[in-house]
């Protein structure tokens, strides 16, 4: 998979995915508010360079990465969910085009990565976790979401995923744009 070899934030976005509570955390704010994890991981790494995104900033984002996401990163992704609640019924090869699907999957999400990195200037810098929190509400603000309590509680797993300093009280205040 060399389309993610030279891109930095592939390369972060693997390190952070499987830190204690990421998975978990990214993959209920996808299937409860439709939010895309390689955004996700963007607004983190974005501001683990020290860099905050406008809202547009995410937007523009949202408009060069959505073709794809929508054309092959989903389609991957629903092929290979019904192939695991299906496969034990269809035999191994089911499972081996599972396996195959899945390997697709993650090249396409490295695609969609380096589109992203391509599409914004993020210049290496000094993490800063309030620029990670803040990158994190102008996605939820570019896509209309008002986090709820449970949404703030994935979020901030997902920072201090990121920012493993961080107590779970000081992610939910930054997540929730609260100071101190």
């Amino acid at each position: 998979m060399t389309e993610g070899s030279d891109n930095p934030f592939w390369a972060y976005s693997l390190t952070l995915y499987v830190r204690a509570g990421v998975t978990t955390a990214c993959l209920d704010l996808q299937e409860r508010l439709d939010l895309d994890v390689n955004l996700l991981l963007f607004c983190c790494w974005a501001g683990s360079q020290g860099r905050t995104l406008s809202e547009s900033e995410v937007e523009d984002l949202i408009a060069a990465t959505s073709g794809w996401r929508e054309q092959v990163v989903r389609p991957l992704r629903g092929a290979r969910r019904w192939l695991k609640e299906s496969a034990p019924d269809l035999g191994p090869a089911a499972a081996d085009l599972r396996e195959d699907i899945k390997a697709s999957e993650l090249a396409a999400e490295a695609i969609q990565q380096a589109l992203m990195h391509r599409t914004l200037s993020v210049p290496a810098g000094v993490p800063l976790p309030d620029a990670m929190a803040s990158n994190l509400r102008a996605y939820l603000a570019a896509c209309g979401c008002r986090p709820v309590a449970t949404d703030i509680g994935s979020l901030a797993d997902l920072l201090r995923g990121a920012c493993p300093s961080l107590e779970p009280s000081q992610a939910r205040r930054l997540i929730a744009g609260e100071a101190g």
